[in-house]
């Protein structure tokens, strides 16, 4: 550790000398002492040494007499003191105004001092405050130590660096999380103000896994607190990546779990609740799938990006206490979660989350309908599938889409495996629409999707198309021509409506499988 200049002044050794310019400097930390007779070389001094010198050939060169303060500035010098009598019988005013100009502390030693004397005063204090420091961090590693291993985890640390310091620790992770807070919370200081923050990031292998800050009063704080902080912040990290290869197992088991569920595989009631109670799942109840994909053009990012919204989930869930089941396909993220309102909440909070962390990708979740049990979760999980192909459609990120409120494209589901059954659905109906268009250059088909969009308004039919009702008149007879559908008859119109949503759910499906 180090004293400063203020401190350095006030030594017993110290009363004889004087100070004479570069006030503005004397809160500079002293790192070391460096005595040098004849400064040829001024790079070789390091930031923070206090500069004893004569002054030798200072006075017989001008431009080494006018360039020895700015140059000592440069190197971010705590102070230089001059002994005067030898070679500098009085130091020259212009060392003064420059002095003062760059807040470098010139202090005058008068000629019956010695060398010795002022080293020895200025590195007893710096040499014993190390070893306090040496002393002080061994104590503070073994307490920190032994609140890691006491099994209470990040908060454990956290409340051991608080009582530590007597300040407030507040933990937050990547993702913004408040992890853990131990003691008064303090506003982030400004210059007037009288709380100093100190923040630093916790890493581990190049990974960031958020950021440990203490706070306390600004004239209480220490250097031995920031000692205190960083070896807070090492522990932190070794145990998120401890938490890291905990979640990593809980995610093995749970996947294999979820996979065994979705495939249907038979479990008696006592292996499905032993199960149960050992991943923390809540077996009563009814249960929902959640399907979440991640759109993103740079495709060697989606297992980072999949890790994001499993952590984003966990931290969500540990938040509201909330239990889920996870397992990850190629594309997306089924979660299986409880049926109920905080669950909703939680997915709108989720998806909400997501575009303030990572607004350069698009989240798309879909839900599935309720299955009252959980043994029933592979139909559920087809349900959510079968949302998120069809979200585009639907959706708009961050929107949640539920199974149910598919605006009546769930009724095509029984078809979406088989590309010759949706096909079937449409293609007699609008194949004449389609052939006339390609033929003639028309827009039948366009003007049917239009006018049943507008619920059969010619006016506002019309009006979206840009054309005269007469054109309209004339397009609405060629389609009833063609498909032989009456467009007054409200069954007629259900059938090529469904028609329409079929062709365009096997269009959106093709261009997701590619």
């Amino acid at each position: 550790m180090t004293i400063t200049i203020r401190e350095a002044l006030q030594l017993p050794d110290m009363v004889q000398t004087r100070l004479i310019a570069g006030a503005g400097g004397l809160d500079n930390p002293i790192r070391w002492v460096t005595i040098v007779e004849v400064l040829e070389d001024a790079s070789r001094l390091q930031e923070g040494e206090f500069l004893i010198t004569t002054g030798f050939g200072l006075m017989e060169n001008v431009e080494r007499l006018s360039s020895f303060i700015p140059m000592l500035a440069r190197q971010k010098l705590s102070g230089v003191a001059i002994h005067t009598g030898f070679y500098m019988r009085e130091i020259p005013e212009s060392f003064l105004e420059l002095a003062d100009r760059h807040q470098l502390p010139l202090i005058e030693i008068p000629t019956e001092i010695n060398f010795s004397t002022i080293t020895k005063a200025i590195l007893q204090p710096i040499v014993n405050r190390q070893f306090e420091t040496l002393a002080y961090s061994q104590a503070i590693h073994n307490r920190m130590i032994e609140a890691a291993l006491s099994k209470g985890g990040l908060p454990a640390i956290a409340g051991e660096l608080a009582e530590l310091t007597g300040g407030a620790v507040t933990l937050l992770d990547a993702l913004g999380f408040e992890v853990t807070q131990h003691g008064c919370k303090a506003e982030p200081y400004t210059e007037e103000g009288k709380e100093h923050v100190h923040s630093v990031p916790i890493r581990a292998s190049r990974e960031h896994f958020g950021t440990l800050s203490l706070s306390k009063p600004r004239e209480s704080w220490k250097e031995l607190d920031d000692v205190a902080l960083q070896h807070a912040a090492t522990l932190c990290a070794l145990e998120y990546v401890k938490e890291r290869a905990v979640s990593a197992t809980e995610w093995r088991l749970k996947g294999d779990f979820v996979e065994e569920l979705l495939n249907g595989k038979p479990m008696s009631p006592q292996d499905l609740e032993s199960r149960c109670r050992m991943l923390g799942y809540p077996l009563s109840g009814k249960h929902l799938v959640v399907a979440v994909k991640v759109e993103t053009v740079e495709h060697n990012r989606l297992a980072e990006l999949h890790q994001s919204v499993i952590t984003l989930m966990r931290r969500l869930c540990d938040r509201h206490q909330r239990s889920y089941l996870l397992r990850e396909r190629p594309h997306c993220l089924l979660f299986i979660l409880p049926d109920d309102r905080t669950s909703l909440q939680l997915l709108e909070q989720f998806a909400a989350r997501w575009g303030g962390l990572h607004s350069a990708t698009t989240l798309q979740v879909a839900i599935s309908n309720p299955r009252d049990l959980l043994t029933d979760v592979s139909s559920a999980a087809e349900e959510a599938m079968f949302a998120l192909q069809a979200y585009p459609l639907l959706a708009t990120a961050p929107d949640l889409l539920r199974y149910r409120d598919m605006q009546g494209y769930q009724f095509l589901f029984p078809y979406h495996r088989d590309e010759h059954s949706m096909t079937a659905l449409w293609k007699p109906i609008l194949e004449p629409l389609i052939r006339y268009d390609s033929k003639y250059n028309q827009q039948l088909l366009e003007t049917l999707e239009v006018y049943l969009a507008q619920n059969g308004n010619g006016l506002q039919t019309s009006q979206a198309l840009y054309i005269h009702r007469h054109t309209l008149k004339y397009r609405l007879t060629q389609i009833e021509e063609k498909t032989g559908y009456r467009l007054e008859d409200a069954h007629q119109r259900w059938q090529l409506q469904l028609a329409l949503m079929a062709r365009r759910l096997q269009q959106q499906l093709s261009s997701s499988q590619e």
